[in-house]
């Protein structure tokens, strides 16, 4: 049974009186231009036309990445911080200037520069904290696509297993369409009892239901999709096993957490400069003299300082960069394990999402050749036809449970290559 939609059209609008619509023809023609050229405009970031395989599809939503947006910056940030890891001072020097100009006039004047100087070893330590804060972008610009295509590779198969059931079940709704017509018409003539006829429109009411439900799911799935790599495909090419993976320590998820806790341990190496008493120094010329016309009398400035103290903010800091370490160490260990452990459970996914393909083509094979047999035994008059409905009832679900076998042992390669931490 088609179903009929009722839309409203651009044409329907405007076939409607003028009175109603209340506005002049020049108006209705802007905007009618107005409408044509804001369809005609593609909407920015959704790609316009269907990814062809999973790895198009991933490429699509890696584009939108945040990291990948941010990631220009982020080297920016590393190039600026390791310029100023450079030189033996740790930040700029500082140039002052004194004037004491009194009732007489000029009497003294000084210009001195002063600067806070680096700790053996400190510019060091702060370029490789630099450096290691650079491999974290890569290395966390590789991770977030993989998990991007994890995200893309579940909701392709979970697209494509609605759209599998959804055929199942129109499918099933054309042969009750059939059934409905043919005892109709069998009651008509008096051959077939009334009861057959309200049960076989019973089972047409279900399956409506069914398919009501299986569009639902249809446009949760697509909608799910859409959102991550733009327009839905129409076909759903399979993913080829690998055969050899990255291994668990050069898994992406792995690499990026060993990043991080390098570069963590990198900072608290750098940190522990800050938290040690920073000497500043600082050189100058003074010119002074006591008479209004006398001559100047020239001296050189040199001065030493040292804070009285810890700086118990840079130990602060220093304690919190250490803390930060010690968490990227143990999450990196904890990635390990449950990395090795998702390898091991994709590889029986596998097998176990094959042998239920199998089967569930062996079960509905056998339930559809006992449906042929019940069938000739309703036309030998040796069986009922509510035997014959259950029966049908029964081959309809081994047919959806096949179909959606057949995707997942699809989508069962798609986990193991995600867990082997392959792209598509």
């Amino acid at each position: 049974m088609d179903r009929v939609r009722s839309t409203s059209s651009y044409a329907d609008v405007c076939h409607q009186p003028l009175k109603v619509l209340r506005v002049g023809r020049l108006a209705l023609l802007t905007w009618a231009v107005a409408a044509a050229a804001a369809a005609a405009q593609p909407v920015v970031g959704v790609a316009t036309t269907p990814a062809a395989t999973i790895a198009e599809a991933t490429a699509r939503a890696a584009a939108r990445l945040p990291d990948l947006a941010a990631a220009d910056a982020s080297r920016a940030q590393i190039a600026a911080q390791r310029r100023g890891a450079r030189g033996p001072f740790v930040g700029p020097p500082v140039v002052s200037g004194d004037l004491e100009i009194g009732s007489e006039g000029l009497s003294e004047q000084e210009v001195g520069v002063s600067a806070g100087f680096r700790w053996p070893g400190e510019g060091r330590a702060a370029r490789l904290a630099a450096d290691r804060s650079g491999a974290v972008i890569g290395a966390t610009l590789d991770d977030a696509r993989l998990q991007v295509a994890g995200e893309v590779r579940s909701a392709w198969w979970a697209l494509a297993s609605a759209r599998a059931v959804l055929a199942v079940e129109r499918e099933q709704a054309g042969l009750a369409d059939q059934e409905v017509a043919a005892i109709t018409r069998l009651v008509a003539a008096g051959v077939q009892a009334r009861r057959d006829l309200l049960l076989a429109q019973a089972e047409r009411s279900a399956i409506d239901a069914r398919l009501s439900a299986a569009e639902q799911d249809l446009v949760g799935a697509q909608a799910a999709f859409e959102a991550l790599s733009g327009q839905a495909p129409v076909q759903f090419p399979p993913e080829t096993p690998t055969l050899n993976g990255v291994g668990v320590d050069q898994h992406p998820a792995v690499r990026a957490a060993l990043a991080r806790a390098a570069a963590a341990e990198a900072r608290v190496v750098a940190s522990r400069f800050g938290s040690r008493p920073r000497i500043e120094g600082s050189v100058g010329v003074r010119r002074e003299r006591d008479e209004l016309r006398g001559d100047f009398d020239n001296a050189l400035l040199v001065g030493v300082g040292v804070p009285i103290g810890r700086n118990y903010a840079a130990t602060a800091e220093t304690a919190g960069a250490q803390s930060d370490a010690l968490r990227a160490a143990a999450e990196a260990a904890r990635v390990r394990t449950r990395l090795a452990a998702e390898q091991l459970a994709g590889e029986r996914r596998l097998v176990l999402a094959r042998r239920t393909l199998g089967e569930a083509e062996a079960r509905r094979d056998a339930l559809a050749e006992a449906l042929a047999l019940t069938e000739r035994g309703r036309r030998e008059g040796e069986v009922g036809y509510l035997e014959v409905l259950s029966a049908r009832q029964t081959v309809a679900q081994a047919t959806r449970d096949l179909a959606v076998a057949r995707v997942a042992a699809l989508a069962a390669i798609s986990t193991y290559n995600q867990a082997q931490g392959v792209l598509p």
